[in-house]
């Protein structure tokens, strides 16, 4: 992508989302499709656009200009607009140098983008390597921390692998979550009996017993910028073990701290902590759910097996099966130290997506289906068009294995998780939509305070005490921000863009389906009802503008807009 595309693409993005968000709204005079953006000096940004049902700006990019014929540069845009973003000089600053880092992925790493026929022949991993990243946040490759060189080893756009770095940790610093299985099997999976040897002579040669250590894997840049000096006393004490690096090739994901095994796709992902600043905070491990992560993933597979409507959905879970975590002793007794700091040193151990696909079947990220190639063709479309089945029967079957399973699990159980692009993946056969595959439930669950006693009981103890309890009028919201907001609302405004397929049209049969399922399988609802007139917005971008980059104790938490009507009160319009 050159220079200029990258900053074109990202204004338009900028000024659709900042629509949304009710932050440039005043000063925007809309004509039919012509928009103009009034800025100070007699600036004036315009072009063509359609307001989406949701409220957003679904804008033709070849059509923005400035008045004063400038070239399109966004930090500029963003300077320009800073007395209706609102930002102090200090937060100004900061956003920009995100900004910078996201302009120069998009410039470097992106000059090649596939056909979405030609995305449609790779698997799933190498499909997340070609995403433009999080659709709501502006900065979605902001990597504070990163130069040039590590984004190019490091980022899932450059498309690389490495190898892990392992370390030794004493065993009895360490917190872990395991199932039956002994966590150094788990542990240990992609090393061979030679690395496994090699890594005990190395322990022995300290005069260190091997088995007073387990050995894990860490992020190779957070070892040499992060643990080496952080954990320095741990190492002069033989408390952490350097090892070196060992094991199988390993690739990230568009989220950037989980890896799959590039030698064994069926091997173990990895979620490793990487300390550095991206999409709204530090990616790190936090040990809160460490301790739990095994038990509340069994926990939640155990209920997909035992309910019939989710087996007959074939929806799945992606296990944790083992995790670790490691506080530096100089921070664990500061009780508001700023989070990244306890979340330097861990992992989670997660089943791979092609251990639960069978002969025939992948898998994709549900924020995939959104991309669109350089000649305007979706991802989504595609998959229609190769499907044999029309756009109502392929939404329709995606609404059925996606969105009803993610309904169920909060109206039946109350358990909420927040749906987003990442963390569901659709299995498609023969490009139809036959099931879905959750995953990643360390923050991204949280659980109903109306919820049953029979419910609550399916979870231990320690499970309750750590998991978010939230009342019902908040953990709908995982669904309907989670999944209808940050996903279903890019995938109306593709298909209306590209097929000029009406937005009611898409939510007035989401709005079947679940009619449907309500008549057939729900008795009584853990939630407020779907079908409510208005749904409450869920900022993103306003939260950083206003609370700038200074560190906090917990992570940043939305803001909340005006209400927007309900899209599934929609009533169909024809389609031509």
């Amino acid at each position: 992508m050159s220079f200029k595309l990258a900053n074109r693409n990202l204004i338009c993005k900028s000024l659709s989302e900042l629509f949304f968000e009710e932050i440039i709204n005043d000063a925007l005079e809309r004509d039919e499709q012509f928009y103009t953006l009034h800025l100070k000096n007699n600036l004036k940004y315009s072009f063509q656009a359609k307001e989406s049902i949701w409220g957003h700006l679904i804008i033709d990019e070849s059509t923005l200009k400035r008045n004063d014929e400038k070239p399109l540069l966004a930090s500029s845009f963003f300077k320009e607009t800073q007395f209706l973003t609102q930002m102090t000089d200090i937060t100004l600053a900061n956003f920009l140098e995100e900004l910078k880092q996201t302009i120069y992925s998009d410039t470097h790493f992106f000059n090649k983008s596939p056909s979405v026929s030609e995305l449609a022949s790779k698997n799933s991993l190498e499909i997340e390597s070609y995403l433009n990243g999080h659709p709501k946040l502006l900065l979605n490759k902001g990597r504070i921390g990163w130069n040039p060189t590590e984004m190019q080893q490091y980022s899932p756009e450059a498309n690389s692998s490495f190898k892990l770095t392992r370390v030794a940790i004493k065993r009895d610093l360490i917190t872990v979550s395991l199932s039956d299985t002994p966590l150094e099997k788990v542990a240990h999976c992609d090393l061979t009996e030679f690395e496994q040897k090699e890594i005990e002579r190395k322990i022995l040669e300290k005069d260190l017993n091997p088995h007073d250590y387990l050995i894990i894997p860490v992020h190779p840049w957070q070892w040499e910028n992060k643990i080496k000096t952080f954990f320095l006393k741990e190492i002069e004490m033989n408390e952490i073990l350097f090892l070196g690096e060992f094991g199988d090739l390993y690739k990230p994901h568009i989220s950037l701290r989980t890896l799959s095994n590039q030698d064994n796709e069926s091997q173990f992902d990895i979620k490793l902590p990487i300390t550095i600043l991206n999409t709204s905070c530090y990616r790190g491990i936090s040990d809160k759910f460490v301790k739990t992560a095994v038990d509340l993933s069994d926990t939640f597979e155990t209920i997909l097996e035992s309910d019939d409507l989710f087996k007959e959905l074939n929806t799945k879970a992606l296990k944790d099966c083992g995790a670790f975590s490691y506080v530096g002793q100089d921070y664990e007794d500061i009780q508001d130290a700023p989070y990244r700091y306890r979340e330097m040193l861990g992992g989670y151990w997660r089943q791979s997506t092609k251990s639960k696909l069978k002969e025939g079947q992948k898998a994709i990220m549900t924020g995939a289906l959104s991309y669109v190639d350089q000649s305007g063709k979706s991802f989504l479309n595609h998959l229609i068009e190769t499907s044999s089945l029309n756009i109502d029967q392929w939404l329709t079957q995606y609404f059925n294995h996606i969105v009803i399973p993610l309904y169920h699990l909060q109206a039946k159980y109350g358990i909420g998780l927040v749906a987003h692009g990442q963390n569901t993946q659709i299995i498609l056969e023969n490009n139809r939509p036959i099931g879905l595959i959750v995953k990643d439930f360390q923050g991204d669950l949280r659980l109903n305070t109306d919820m049953p006693e029979f419910i609550k009981a399916l979870f231990n103890h320690e499970c309750l005490k750590v998991v978010d309890h939230l009342p019902p009028h908040y953990i709908v919201h995982d669904l309907l921000t989670g999944h209808f907001v940050s996903v279903l609302r890019f995938l109306s405004a593709c298909l209306l863009k590209e097929c000029a397929y009406p937005e009611e049209n898409f939510y007035s049969t989401l709005a079947h389906v679940i009619e449907q399922y309500e008549k057939t399988h729900l008795k009584q609802s853990l939630i407020p009802s779907l079908n409510e007139e208005t749904i409450q917005k869920v900022l993103l971008n306003k939260v950083r503008f206003s609370i700038g980059y200074q560190d906090q104790t917990l992570r940043p938490k939305p803001e909340l807009g005006s209400p927007m009507k309900n899209p599934l009160r929609a009533k169909r319009k024809k389609y031509v």
